[in-house]
C-alpha cells in the first residue's frame, strides 16, 4: 500500500499529460441502435427488452462504449435502459463516457445483468480520467467467479445497484473516485489503488474484507455491514498509529442526518414511463428499498407530468413548460441556453439522463439553471453544466440578495449527481465566476464534481478562469460527497450558518505560474485554502476530507498554500478527519493542514492529517 502511495504523484502527473493521448486503440464505429429507440424519448436513448437478441444487445452496448473510449470531451451523449427482465445471457456490458446505464424496474431486482465494466481509457488500466458515466437501478448477477469492476474516478456514480459479485473500484490501475449510494452488495467492496471513495446509505455484506479500503480517505456514512464484517477495518481508525503504514484511512459516520434518494425513470405495469421520487429520510441507515418494495415515494407519469426536452429546445420553451406546472426531463445531448431556465414552482423535478449538458449560451451571463427564491422541495438531478463562454455562474439556487433572509423551507431542495466544468472543450477562453452558488436555505447536495479543467482544449491559468467551485450563502445547507478541484481562489467558500459537509475531495490548481498570482487575504497570505469557512460563521461541521496539492504546471515556480482549510476559531465550527497528501514536490505544497496547525506537504513528505479541530 505504501509503495502505491509513493508512486501516485508520478501517476497523477502521467494522467495530466496523458488524458488526451492516443495509444494504439482503434475505436469502433458508433453502432446502429435505431431499432431500439423510442420516438417519445428521442434518438440518444436506447431501450432493450428481454425478448431482444442477447448477442446483439452485447454488441451494441460494447461497441457504443468502444466508440466513446477516447471521447473524454465528445459532444455525444447516451442513455442505455433495460426494461424489467433477465439479461444475464448478454454477458459483460461496458459503460463509456457520457453514458447512463440503468434498469427500468421499480426496484433494482427487476433487471438482471451478468456483469458490468468500465474499461480504462488510459494505458496500464489507469482510471484517473474515467469520468462522466453512471450506473443505477439494476442487479449484477454472479454467473461466474469474476468480480464486478466499477473502476472510475469523478462524476461516475453508482446508485441503487444490487451486486452478487465482489465489487472492485479499480480496473487494476489507479483511480481518483468516487461515489456509491443506496446500493446492496452481497460480498465485499473496495479497492487497492483508489485515492478516496465515499459510500452512503448502502449495505455491504463483507465490508472491504479481502480487498482493501483504498488510499488516503475511504469513507462510509449510513452504511450497514453484514454480521461477519471485520469492523476494525471499516470504522474510524485514523488514530491507529501502530501499523506498518503509520496511519489508517477509514472514516465512518453512523447515520445520514437528512437525505432524499435521487429520482429515477421506470416502466409502470401499464407500460408507461414514469419517474419515481423517493421520500425524504432523516437519521437513516442502509438502503431505501427491498426486493419487492421501492420504498416510500411518489410516482409521476412521464407524458402527463413532464416536458421531455431534446437538444435544440430554447430556454423560453422550457420556462413556459415550467410555468404550466410541468417537470423537466432532459434527454441526452447538449443544451445551449440563451437565458437561464428558472424554476419558480415548489415541488418541481428537473431530471437528466445520459449526462445531459446545460450551457449558458453566448450572451447569457447569469447561469444555465436558476432556482427561484423561496421554492421548496425541488429536485435537480443527473446533469452536467459546462462553460462555453462567460457567465457569473453555471447554476444558482436563489438570489445573493436574499441569502439567509428567507425562512427555512419545511421540505428542502435536493441537488443530486450534478457535475460542473470550466474548460477542456473549447479552444477559446471560458469563464465562470462561480460554478455553483447556493443562496437558498436547507438545501441538500448529494454528490457534486466541480472541475476547472486541468487538461483538454483551452486550458491555462488565463484561459479557463473560475474563482470558486462552490459558494454557500444559505443557512442549514448539507452536502454529501463534494469533489471540487482546481479553481483559482477558494475552491469551497462557505458563508452560511449551520452548514455540514460529509466527505470532501479537492486538488489545488495545477497551473499558477507565479506566487503573486495566487495570494489571498488581500495579497498577504500565500495561496487560497481549498475549504474556507467565512470568519463570521459560528456553526459549521465538516468531516472525511482529503485535499491534495498538484502544482505540476507552474512553469518552474514554487507555489505554496498556507492552509488547506481555514475556519474561524469558535467551538461550534468543527472539522473531523482531514488530510493532505503532496503530489507537487518539489514545486510547492500546503504549509499547514488547518489554521497554521499540523505541518503539511510543503514541509514534509507523505500524508498529514488532523483527527479533530479544535481538539475535544
Amino acid at each position: 500500500m505504501k509503495k502505491i502511495h509513493l508512486l501516485t504523484a508520478a501517476v497523477c502527473l502521467f494522467a495530466a499529460v496523458s488524458c488526451n493521448s492516443q495509444d494504439n486503440f482503434i475505436p469502433a464505429a458508433t453502432p446502429d441502435y435505431s431499432r431500439y429507440t423510442d420516438p417519445l424519448l428521442g434518438d440518444n436513448i436506447i431501450v432493450f427488452h428481454d425478448t431482444d437478441d442477447m448477442r446483439e444487445i452485447a454488441r451494441i452496448v460494447n461497441d457504443l462504449e468502444s466508440s466513446m473510449r477516447r471521447g473524454q470531451f465528445s459532444d455525444n451523449r447516451y442513455a442505455v435502459y433495460f426494461a424489467p427482465g433477465d439479461y444475464t445471457q448478454a454477458g459483460m456490458l461496458n459503460v463509456g463516457y457520457y453514458t447512463t446505464m440503468a434498469g427500468l424496474g421499480i426496484t433494482p431486482y427487476e433487471v438482471k445483468v451478468s456483469n458490468i465494466s468500465t474499461p480504462a481509457p488510459l494505458p496500464r488500466k489507469n482510471a484517473l480520467c474515467t469520468f462522466w458515466r453512471s450506473l443505477e437501478n439494476l442487479s449484477v448477477i454472479a454467473t461466474d467467479g469474476k468480480d464486478f469492476h466499477w473502476g472510475v474516478s469523478q462524476a461516475a456514480p453508482i446508485r441503487r445497484v444490487v451486486s452478487q459479485r465482489q465489487v472492485i473500484y479499480d480496473m487494476g490501475g489507479y483511480g481518483s473516485g468516487g461515489f456509491t449510494a443506496d446500493c446492496c452488495f452481497k460480498k465485499s467492496a473496495g479497492s487497492k489503488s483508489q485515492q478516496q471513495w465515499y459510500t452512503r446509505n448502502s449495505y455491504i455484506e463483507n465490508g472491504s474484507d479481502g480487498i482493501n479500503p483504498g488510499g488516503w480517505n475511504f469513507a462510509y456514512q449510513g452504511v450497514e455491514f453484514g454480521p461477519k464484517t471485520n469492523l476494525t477495518k471499516n470504522s474510524d481508525n485514523w488514530a491507529d498509529n501502530h501499523n506498518r503504514h503509520g496511519w489508517e484511512n477509514v472514516s465512518r459516520v453512523e447515520l445520514t442526518p437528512v437525505i432524499r434518494e435521487k429520482p429515477f425513470l421506470y416502466l409502470g405495469k401499464d407500460g408507461r414511463y414514469k419517474v419515481f421520487r423517493p421520500l425524504l429520510r432523516r437519521d437513516c441507515k442502509g438502503i431505501s428499498y427491498t426486493e419487492n418494495d421501492p420504498g416510500e415515494g411518489d410516482s409521476f407519469d412521464l407524458i402527463d407530468n413532464f416536458y421531455i426536452a431534446r437538444p435544440g429546445v430554447t430556454a423560453a420553451t422550457l420556462n413556459e413548460a415550467l410555468r404550466q406546472g410541468k417537470h423537466l426531463f432532459f434527454t441526452p445531448g447538449i443544451y445551449e441556453l440563451e437565458a437561464p431556465v428558472i424554476v419558480e414552482n415548489s415541488g418541481t423535478i428537473v431530471l437528466g439522463t445520459g449526462m445531459a449538458t446545460l450551457v449558458p449560451g453566448d450572451g447569457n451571463t447569469d447561469a444555465a439553471l436558476v432556482l427561484d427564491d423561496g421554492v421548496e422541495d425541488v429536485t435537480v438531478a443527473s446533469l452536467l453544466f459546462d462553460a462555453y463562454y462567460s457567465s457569473r455562474c453555471l447554476m444558482r439556487v436563489g438570489s445573493p440578495e436574499q441569502a439567509g433572509k428567507l425562512s427555512c423551507p419545511f421540505d428542502p431542495c435536493l441537488l443530486a449527481d450534478l457535475f460542473f466544468r470550466v474548460g477542456g472543450v473549447k479552444e477559446t477562453p471560458t469563464h465562470a465566476d462561480i460554478m455553483l452558488e447556493i443562496n437558498g436555505n436547507r438545501v441538500i447536495g448529494d454528490h457534486f464534481w466541480i472541475w476547472r479543467a486541468d487538461h483538454g482544449k483551452g486550458v491555462g491559468w488565463d484561459m479557463n478562469t473560475c474563482k470558486n467551485g462552490l459558494v454557500v450563502n444559505g443557512n442549514g445547507v448539507t452536502v454529501y460527497g463534494l469533489l471540487n478541484e482546481h479553481c483559482q481562489e477558494y475552491q469551497t467558500l462557505w458563508n452560511g450558518e449551520f452548514g455540514s459537509c460529509y466527505f470532501y475531495q479537492s486538488e489545488s490548481p495545477y497551473d499558477p505560474y507565479d506566487q503573486s498570482l495566487y495570494m489571498s487575504h488581500d495579497g498577504t497570505v500565500r495561496g487560497y485554502a481549498s475549504y474556507k469557512v467565512a470568519d463570521h460563521v459560528q456553526n459549521h461541521y465538516a468531516c472525511m476530507m482529503g485535499m491534495y496539492d498538484v502544482f505540476v504546471h507552474t512553469q518552474g515556480a514554487e507555489i505554496v498554500i498556507e492552509n488547506s482549510i481555514e475556519v474561524p476559531e469558535t467551538p461550534e465550527v468543527r472539522i473531523h478527519h482531514a488530510c493532505n497528501f503532496g503530489l507537487s514536490r518539489p514545486s510547492g505544497g500546503f504549509n499547514y493542514v488547518i489554521n497554521g496547525q499540523v505541518p503539511s506537504t510543503f514541509q514534509k513528505k507523505g500524508r498529514s492529517y488532523i483527527l479533530d479541530y479544535p481538539k475535544p
